[in-house]
């Protein structure tokens, strides 16, 4: 059962010199002090994403793109630069960029990975401890080219050590169960997805659907009070089809609405003394390997992984309904406004829920007349309030709006994604990616921290980690980071009119890096590339088209300036200086634990 015991306990039996050891950090002697902390938790069960932060490391010599000496501006796009490397070269590179899924180097601070462990083929793997171990590095330079190492130790556990046979599920619409984890009880081989009831608890077990099996099955769904479940595949063949996976549900498959009686037998959101998350609503689940008309996740999340899951309708299928391939996300968390039965402050925002190589895709052919055309790919709206999560490795085109669309983030990681275009929707303008405040138009508050919350704090001391009915306690979105994304399409089929990359006014300390924008000739012209508002945000190492206008400064303020923004404080790398081009060139870290002719070592070569 994975705890952390275990990690403390496994994690130093792995700590000796070698390529995968945080023995070999070291620093090049000057003013920079690197550091590395996991905001999710250091060990899990595969597959898992883990979010990972440097941005509390520090230089006294910090110098922002204003001149000044903002300390958070020199860690989020301005200063410093940062090489993670994630010690798993088992995971090669992403479908969509081409790009190592093994290191992200740019300006972000922080940065996720999906850890995939099988057993003992993995080049990472710990045969005394049964799990895959990796050593998680980064090196933080400034501009002078002083640098320092940090490195983090993860542990990912296969399913297959993870959980027992009578922990596990396997289900069969033909009751073929070659491939099925063997002792596998009688009882636990069935034809169709679990019937979801107050009666059951599948906390930590796996639920396994045969690969290459005919037709569809029911819809698979995980309570709020229901952990370290895995919903995967088993056998070869095709990945089996789900009507639809719904993560957080109160008491049925259509019910994501607890009571306040509810709720108060859920596992609070807390962290221990070292940061990491250990408790939450539907915590540390995971849904991976399968071919699903719909995905939902309820009011709350912790610590959910969503990987390599196939949602791609561009052929059509077997539906009638509207709406299908779309990946909606905390879509009912507004009903606590809304519900007397439910009280706002006893919901807390979701934690760590990572999208990670998904692909949602509508059926443009149709145009939505026979309902293969989703309302987004991929959205978080109606209050969504996500924090410290990501997208990363996904791929979304064709929808009425938005290729993504997400109200209210903080510590969002979106990398190395595609969003595609294709809105064939006619209520106005939409966007391959726009981040917005939890509630649009509305004054929040600069001080409100959801990052910042006590353990086994429930009612609101924190403060910050939990919902507010009053929207002014509400947080402005800071710290989300775009990173190595395509942008459009060469082709696409509807007439778009339609932005690219949108961040409202609201946003503080956000940047975008290595963004390639796209062309197709149908494309609406006069939209922006860039669109930024808030107060410092960059951009970097931008590709832009040649044809859309490169950049613009966000100064939506309707009905009233409640946004934070001040155009002074945006700095875009686009032409002509848009939005104050030219920015300051980055520096560019060497991989952590390499080391140049020309470096000095702060205590010799340890």
């Amino acid at each position: 059962l994975v705890s952390e015991g275990l990690a403390a306990a496994s994690l130093q039996v792995n700590n000796t010199v070698g390529n995968n050891s945080c023995d070999l950090m070291q620093s090049s002697g000057g003013s920079v002090d690197a550091s590395l902390d996991i905001l999710t938790r250091p060990v899990g069960i595969s597959p898992e994403t883990v979010y990972f932060s440097a941005q509390q490391s520090s230089d006294p010599n910090c110098l922002d793109f204003s001149g000044g000496s903002d300390l958070e501006a020199c860690r989020t796009g301005q200063y410093f630069a940062y090489h993670f490397d994630f010690d798993d070269p088992d995971s090669g590179v992403f479908a969509v960029t081409g790009n190592s899924k093994n290191m992200q180097v740019n300006g972000a601070p922080r940065a996720a990975h999906t850890f995939v462990c099988e057993g003992a083929g993995n080049s990472r793997w710990n045969n005394t401890n049964q799990q895959c171990e990796y050593a998680v590095k980064v090196r933080v330079q400034n501009p002078t080219g002083d640098w320092d190492d940090a490195c983090v130790n993860v542990a990912t556990r296969p399913q297959a050590v993870e959980y027992s046979a009578a922990e596990t599920y396997c289900i069969s619409s033909g009751s073929d169960f070659t491939g099925c984890p063997a002792g596998v009880p009688a009882a636990n081989r069935l034809t169709d997805s679990p019937p979801q009831n107050l009666q059951t608890n599948l906390s930590h077990s796996r639920i396994l659907y045969q690969r290459g099996s005919a037709g569809m099955y029911s819809p698979m769904c995980i309570g709020y009070d229901e952990s370290d479940i895995r919903i995967d595949a088993y056998g070869v063949g095709n990945d089996p089809l789900i009507e639809e996976v719904v993560i957080g549900t109160a008491q049925g498959c259509n019910d994501q609405i607890p009571s306040n009686a509810q709720v108060s037998g859920y596992d609070v959101l807390s962290k221990n003394a070292s940061g990491h998350v250990i408790s939450g609503w539907t915590f540390g689940n995971g849904v991976a390997n399968l071919r699903l008309r719909d995905l939902t996740v309820g009011m709350s999340a912790t610590l959910l992984t969503l990987h390599n899951l196939d949602l791609d309708w561009s052929a059509g299928g077997p539906f009638s309904a509207s709406g299908n391939g779309y990946v909606s996300m905390m879509t009912s968390a507004w009903n606590c406004y809304n519900n007397n039965g439910l009280d706002c402050n006893l919901v807390p925002y979701s934690y760590g829920v990572f999208v990670s190589e998904v692909r949602s895709v509508g059926d443009v052919g149709d145009n939505g007349v026979i309902g293969h055309v989703p309302p987004w790919n991929i959205a978080c709206m109606n209050d969504c309030g996500l924090i410290n999560s990501a997208i990363i490795g996904s791929y979304a085109k064709t929808s009425f709006g938005h290729n993504l669309r997400v109200m209210g983030a903080w510590g969002l990681v979106i990398s190395n994604s595609h969003f595609a275009g294709d809105h064939a929707g006619t209520n106005g303008a939409k966007s391959k990616i726009t981040l917005r405040q939890i509630r649009t138009d509305a004054v929040a508050s600069q001080v409100v921290n959801p990052e910042n919350f006590i353990s086994g704090n429930h009612a609101g001391d924190g403060p910050g980690w939990q919902r507010n009915s009053d929207v002014g306690q509400h947080f402005y979105p800071h710290y989300n980071f775009l990173v190595d994304n395509i942008l459009g399409d060469t082709l696409n089929t509807v007439t778009e009119d339609a932005g690219w990359i949108d961040l409202r006014p609201g946003h503080q300390y956000s940047s975008v890096f290595g963004s390639e924008f796209l062309l197709w000739s149908g494309a609406d012209f006069n939209a922006t590339q860039l669109f930024l508002g808030g107060r410092n945000i960059t951009s970097h190492g931008t590709t832009f088209n040649g044809e859309n206008i490169t950049c613009r400064f966000n100064t939506r303020n309707w009905p009233e300036p409640s946004y934070q923004f001040d155009e002074s404080l945006i700095f875009s790398d686009a032409p002509n200086g848009r939005c104050n081009g030219a920015i300051r060139s980055l520096p560019v870290p060497l991989q952590p634990g390499m080391y140049g002719s020309d470096l000095i070592f702060a205590d010799g070569f340890e």
